[in-house]
């Protein structure tokens, strides 16, 4: 009586968890002849309660799964309901699975046709299923292509809503019995077949990390050994790579190992391998920062040249969604990585700017964040800007704007970046003869007098030669001429002849041609909105709007050093100009002025007619201004700019200050609000 009460509990666990399949009474079978015997312990009420001793259970499982005399299929579900019953863990259930494939017997196609047949079955779990072909593959008679084949059937074998598979495949992702390998695949299938999209892709692969069970080592080790496997394509080795980052099991370098590995699993003729990255870069589930470094690591691995990295970063940025502004988003967030080379960040930019998704302005702000990514040293960072220096693909171009921006950060000294200029120039594709002539150039000068000030003239002729690169010549003589220029703390300055020494950039620019920061009067920091209400120095009483500060009853009518954005950013002596200091500027005998184009940027050119000051030149761009009343916001780009004095007005006319306005007529003195924002260019004694 107590063995068909025992029968009977049996069938009803398992019934309940196997409904639907109609397998209930064969396992409860099973599990009645192999799992006795049974101790029972008496209840108060009488009814008796089952206490198995799980050692020995476990070898009667053991025992049944070796057997010869049950199918496979019945096998599965035996090692399901010892799971469910608690007689073994996931270890052991793999163990199990192992003991079931080695108990096949026949032919190697006939061990595989009873594999196929378990794993078409509705009875089992996919869980159970996909570690049966982990098993399959361990035992050595199902090769990569096989195992592709039999996860496919699994998937296939699902049955239910389109939701009740999904769910399934979840639950084989959480499952500890199953490789990360093999649940790559199982998720690359499922988005093939159509059960998952790429959210959906990306929830399973948080949960595939996070079944990971051991150390952290451990973990990562099966992340790393998930990149060799031959069933998993590289786009979801990626897309897998970026989930185990962004769940902080990989670090940086960890990350680019990984890619690295992905890449050399790789399979195939040098045409198959970059045919399979180029399907990856086409992706749009994978990040632009995971594909700029499996386009690095295929150079790497040399089945990419310089012209294919072009056409796969290209292709990288078109497979971006959204809008201008979300693209460049994603191309500044790659640009920063420290993941990536220089050089190939460098490329990037370039092919943003091909793309049309920005300006000249806006690469030179790429180019100095690609600069303040660096790690490590000042000797490091001028070691990784050498490098790209020297690679090929790279215009010479934006290694000047390079060289610009590490001269005018103080990344790089005189000599650093005239070290760094030498190796760009040896970088062109150009005649021996020429190059060398160019070098030589250099070196002369700066043995005659030590300096590079006059290597101008010099250069202008030898690069007149070079006919590939005679459009460069401009920008090798702009960064010549910041090589020769003056900084205090830091900042580069150029002398007029009127005693001071004007910054050769705005204030929050990187380089002369950037059009840098804006600032409302009197404030030192900026801000998203220029308009009354947001003016740090008043308040509004009874719809009247009054200063609080430089009013025309409270105190002086020029900044105070504490309300100086120029001095408050720059420190030392560095401030705004006056009103008079403006004016003496703009008088004819002083300079001369000249609309133009500066590297691609339209502005100003004030150049010094003063008696030993002749030739000294200031550019300022046509940055805008942000306007207070319709349209709000930043305008004239291109076509203005605004430049902010210290003073305002009158006493009369207080909530006005005056400042330069250059624009493609001759440039002039005005007046505007001061709660506007204008660009600052900074003067010092």
């Amino acid at each position: 009586m107590k063995n068909i009460q025992i029968l009977m509990m049996n069938m009803r666990l398992l019934w309940d968890r196997k409904r639907g399949h109609g397998k209930g009474v064969v396992i409860a079978l099973l599990l009645f002849f192999f799992l006795a015997p049974a101790v029972f312990v008496a209840c108060d009420n009488g009814d008796p309660v089952i206490n198995i001793t799980v050692k020995s259970d476990y070898g009667k499982i053991i025992e049944a799964v070796n057997s010869t005399n049950k199918s496979l299929t019945e096998k599965l579900g035996l090692i399901e309901a010892a799971m469910d019953r608690g007689f073994a863990d996931a270890r052991e259930a793999q163990e199990l699975l192992q003991k079931a494939v080695s108990s096949l017997s026949g032919t190697l196609a006939e061990k595989l046709e009873a594999v196929e047949k378990a794993v078409k079955a509705e009875s089992a779990s996919l869980e159970t299923k996909l570690g049966l072909i982990d098993a399959a593959v361990t035992g050595g008679f199902a090769d990569s292509k096989t195992q592709q084949e039999l996860i496919q059937k699994a998937i296939e074998s699902l049955s239910g809503t389109l939701d009740e598979q999904l769910a399934q495949i979840e639950t084989a992702v959480k499952g500890q019995t199953t490789s990360l390998e093999t649940k790559l695949a199982l998720i690359e299938t499922a988005i093939t077949k159509g059960l998952a999209d790429n959210n959906a892709e990306q929830e399973l692969l948080r949960q595939a990390i996070g079944s990971l069970t051991g150390t952290l080592a451990e973990r990562l080790l099966a992340v790393e050994k998930a990149m060799g496997s031959q069933v998993a394509s590289l786009a979801s080795k990626l897309d897998l790579i970026a989930v185990a980052v962004g769940d902080r099991l990989a670090e940086n370098n960890e990350a680019l190992a990984l890619v690295e590995q992905a890449v050399e699993s790789l399979s195939g003729t040098l045409d198959e391998k970059l045919a399979a990255v180029a399907e990856a870069v086409k992706s749009e589930a994978t990040g632009l920062e995971t594909k700029v470094e499996l386009i690095a690591a295929a150079i790497r691995n040399g089945f990419a040249d310089g012209v294919a990295q072009q056409e796969l970063l290209l292709q990288a940025v078109r497979t971006l969604s959204g809008t201008t502004e979300t693209k460049l988003a994603a191309i500044s967030s790659a640009v920063e990585n420290q993941r990536t080379t220089l050089s190939t960040k460098l490329e990037l930019i370039e092919t943003a700017v091909q793309a049309g998704l920005t300006d000249h302005q806006g690469k030179q702000e790429l180019i100095a964040k690609a600069l303040q990514s660096l790690d490590g040293s000042v000797k490091e960072k001028l070691s990784a800007i050498d490098t790209a220096m020297m690679h090929r693909t790279d215009s010479l171009t934006t290694k000047l704007e390079l060289i610009r921006t590490a001269l005018a950060t103080g990344l790089a000294d005189e000599t650093a970046a005239l070290g760094l200029l030498k190796s760009a120039i040896t970088s062109l594709q150009g005649s021996v003869n020429d190059v060398a002539t160019v070098l030589t150039a250099i070196d002369t000068t700066l043995l005659a007098d030590g300096t590079v000030g006059k290597a101008i003239a010099d250069i202008h002729a030898a690069v007149l030669r070079l006919p590939d690169y005679s459009a460069a010549l401009d920008s090798i003589q702009y960064t010549l001429k910041l090589l020769a220029a003056d900084r205090i703390a830091g900042h580069l300055f150029v002398e007029m002849g009127d005693g001071l020494k004007w910054a050769m950039l705005n204030l929050g620019a990187t380089l002369p041609d950037n059009y840098g920061d804006f600032f409302a009067w009197a404030e030192t920091t900026t801000k998203n909105e220029y308009t009354i209400d947001t003016y740090k120095y008043i308040r509004k009483e009874s719809n009247q709007y009054i200063l609080t500060k430089y009013s025309r009853d409270s105190g002086p009518q020029t900044l105070r050093e504490e309300d100086d954005a120029a001095h408050q950013n720059w420190g030392a002596t560095w401030r705004t100009p006056t009103k008079a200091e403006w004016e003496w500027l703009l008088n004819q005998d002083h300079c001369s002025w000249e609309w133009v184009t500066n590297n691609g940027v339209k502005g100003m050119m004030a150049t010094s007619k003063v008696a030993g000051y002749e030739g000294n030149q200031l550019f300022f761009p046509a940055a805008g201004h942000y306007n207070d009343e319709n349209p709000v916001g930043l305008v004239d780009t291109g076509v203005k700019g605004c430049y902010m004095s210290n003073s305002v007005v009158s006493s009369e006319n207080y909530f006005q200050i005056s400042f330069l306005q250059i624009q493609d007529v001759a440039p002039a003195l005005d007046s505007l609000s001061r709660w506007c924002g204008f660009s600052v260019r900074p003067v010092s004694y």
